[in-house]
């Protein structure tokens, strides 16, 4: 019995990796930021996008701390005794740990993947920047799932397309919010600089328009949405879902021509040049983004087939569930 209860107590962190992960992705994110700002102009323009380096700093330090401390705690017995992390107060710290860990990240994508920002002087800034941030967010899924509460899995499970509606209104998100941020820029009177301005006017409105469609269909299946059309002809796992979205599909394949192709807005992750230069090109989020929307949208035709088939067996089933509650009723009402 003692032996039960000493392997109990030096059980370990199931998010263990989870940490390590974010940890070794803050390290390189503080690694390279501070590297990168050795080639970074040390007064940057007001419309450079740039807040410096000082602050962009803050994310990865505060998370690689914090996470090393966790780890720390968990493996040293002597501490794990005097303070257990993950169970404290029924893990509701590490819960609030966790969900600060998204909200600082948010705002490490939100200033170093901003259009012209810092993320883009040096690619391992860009891509440890969003692989920490998906890191967080895998992580606090984790712990929703340990205490039983609601996971992406278990919101994405109503049908096989939900899961790919939610990474189309992301990405259309990031879409628009991307290209917004990047026009700001494009102060240039040049035609190469009208032309950047006016494709991402179009990234605007294909991010929108995509954005509507996605959080229609979203909405749809949690059944938010209670009208008479929208409750039947215009529900998910119908042929209006498969309308809309081939409608979607041209959309975003339209999307790719026109924003990634030679000297358009999403032609370049990095960019070129400088602010005010005939030949700048902004560095964003476009690239991605709308690859990440155009895949997903595909996603969605190829799983229409069958989130048909699951809504149809749901409805059999709940049809079958009602008949039996009447059955009952009548067997209660005779005897």
């Amino acid at each position: 019995m003692s032996s039960d209860a000493k392997d109990e107590s030096t059980e370990y962190n199931k998010k263990l990796k989870a940490y390590a992960f974010i940890a070794i992705l803050s390290v390189i994110n503080v690694a390279s930021i501070a590297e990168a700002s050795k080639v970074m102009p040390t007064n940057p323009t007001k419309d450079s996008g740039s807040i410096g380096t000082g602050i962009n700093l803050l994310w990865g330090l505060f998370t690689l701390f914090v996470s090393v401390l966790i780890i720390v705690i968990d493996v040293v017995g002597i501490m794990k005794d005097k303070f257990d992390f993950g169970t404290a107060m029924d893990g509701k710290i590490e819960g609030y740990t966790l969900l600060l860990f998204n909200l600082v990240w948010t705002a490490g994508v939100i200033t170093l993947t901003r259009a012209g920002g810092l993320g883009y002087a040096a690619l391992n800034v860009y891509f440890s920047t969003w692989l920490a941030y998906f890191g967080c967010i895998y992580a606090l899924d984790m712990w929703l799932g340990e205490k039983e509460y609601v996971t992406i899995k278990k919101l994405c499970s109503l049908s096989a397309t939900l899961p790919y509606w939610w990474i189309l209104w992301f990405a259309s998100i990031v879409t628009f919010g991307s290209a917004a941020d990047a026009r700001r820029l494009l102060v240039g009177e040049e035609e190469q600089q009208q032309l950047l301005r006016d494709s991402c006017s179009l990234a605007i409105a294909i991010g929108l328009v995509s954005f509507c469609v996605s959080l229609f269909f979203i909405l749809s299946h949690y059944e938010f949405l209670q009208c008479n059309m929208c409750t039947t002809w215009m529900t998910y796992g119908g042929i209006f879902e498969l309308a809309v979205n081939l409608v979607v599909d041209i959309w975003q394949v339209v999307g790719i021509h026109f924003l990634t192709s030679a000297g358009k807005i999403g032609s370049s992750l990095t960019g070129q040049g400088d602010v005010g230069d005939a030949d700048y090109v902004p560095g964003s989020n476009i690239y991605f983004a709308t690859w990440a929307s155009m895949v997903a949208s595909i996603s969605i035709t190829a799983k229409w087939k069958q989130a048909k088939a699951m809504k149809f067996a749901r409805a059999q089933n709940e049809e079958v569930n009602d008949e039996g509650g009447l059955d009952i009723t009548d067997v209660d009402d005779e005897i």
